[in-house]
């Protein structure tokens, strides 16, 4: 009898006040949503066990770095799996702590397959191909813009290569122009200096001069 009178004392709280469901650990989701009207970085997220997407919580993520107007920003597309946990366990306050491949998204199309037990490639890749690959074994970086038709190569024999359509390189009002019609340099002043010799070698050479042209040497010596 008194078990009954204490459970009547103290009734079960109504479905609406009770605890709210709590998952310690990591669940798998998908993302739905990037438009977040906060503008807090976050993404909405579809969870296995929430079928309303209208339901579906907004998911801070986390990042290696991040301040006040700075950070790293690499959020994941609509229709990516991420790895979702939860505060406190608490469904209502989900963070996406990682991205997942899967059979549908496989990882990087040329991603090189390590060939010994120690990892010597490392990427990052753009949905259009944009691409930094780094390399430990030869040492090698490579920055790739495949739709721009470009890329930089930097490897272990101290050599960089810049590939491009065009080059050009501008420090206030002076510019250099490497394209396939030839090499342009402009400004103010151009200056040519060399500690041994200083050769100029085509089959026609043209000066021009608005003012006065010097020459000056030693000796100067025309079709000797």
């Amino acid at each position: 009898m008194n078990v009954v009178l204490d459970w009547l004392s103290d009734p079960p709280p109504p479905d609406d006040e009770q605890e709210p469901k709590r998952i310690f650990g990591v669940v798998t989701g998908r993302v739905i949503n990037l438009m977040d009207l906060m503008q807090l970085g976050r993404v909405q997220v579809q969870l296995p066990f929430i079928d309303d997407i209208d339901l579906s919580p907004w998911a801070r993520i986390a990042v290696p770095m991040s301040g006040f107007g700075c950070g790293v920003a690499f959020l994941p597309q609509i229709g990516d799996e991420v790895l979702v946990a939860f505060e406190q366990g608490d469904v209502n306050v989900p963070y996406i702590i990682g991205s997942l491949w899967n059979g549908f998204a496989p990882p990087l199309p040329n991603f090189p397959v390590p060939d010994s037990p120690i990892r010597t490639s490392y990427s990052i890749r753009t949905l259009t191909g944009n691409q930094i690959l780094m390399v430990e074994a030869p040492p090698m970086i490579e920055i790739l813009a495949p739709l721009a038709a470009q890329s930089i190569t930097m490897n272990n024999a101290g050599t960089a290569v810049l590939s491009a359509t065009s080059v050009t390189i501008t420090v206030g009002g002076a510019n250099i122009t490497v394209s396939p019609a030839g090499i342009q340099i402009t400004g103010s002043t151009v200056a040519l200096t060399a500690a041994s010799s200083l050769s100029l070698n085509a089959p026609s050479i043209n000066i021009t001069a608005a003012g006065d042209c010097t020459i000056t040497g030693a000796m100067v010596m025309i079709n000797p």
